[in-house]
């Protein structure tokens, strides 16, 4: 499949007499790179996570974040896990994330109010899905909610 002419965004035009990023002489960062990266750093570390996985199960759905994927140590508020379902569900939805090393807690999934548990047919074989961690559902345990 070829992307249309149309649907490719406009690239950011280089900057013209911006401040330099590194010390043409020594290579280190300059005060304007230092700004620049804590700028960054405060950005991601304030936004929620996405996570595409691999899935496997029916009920109990399996999460493989993929290889080249951030740090996976804990669920954190308002992570996004992505998958395509391995197959439909047909009784109570839970699931787990297995990060590289360890495993994460398996959670309940609910349905997108996050108010009901998702259930038969809420899932669908080879249909695209996100989950999104939330802490305060399921009694303040955690769970997932189904988007």
């Amino acid at each position: 499949m070829t992307i249309a002419t149309a649907a490719i965004g406009t690239p950011i035009p280089a900057a013209v007499g911006s401040f330099p990023f590194v010390n043409p002489q020594t290579g280190q960062l300059t005060e304007h790179g230092y700004q620049l990266l804590n700028a960054w750093h405060k950005q991601h570390v304030g936004m929620a996570r996405m996570f595409a996985c691999d899935a496997t199960g029916t009920n109990t759905i399996t999460l493989t974040p993929t290889n080249d994927q951030l740090l996976l140590e804990k669920y954190a508020v308002y992570d996004v896990f992505t998958f395509r379902a391995a197959a439909t569900s047909s009784g109570d939805v839970s699931a787990t994330v297995v990060p590289k090393t360890g495993s994460l807690a398996t959670l309940k999934v609910y349905k997108s109010d996050g108010a009901a548990r998702a259930t038969t047919n809420d899932i669908v074989a080879d249909s695209v899905y996100m989950l999104i961690y939330a802490p305060h559902l399921d009694g303040a345990a955690g769970g997932l909610v189904l988007k």
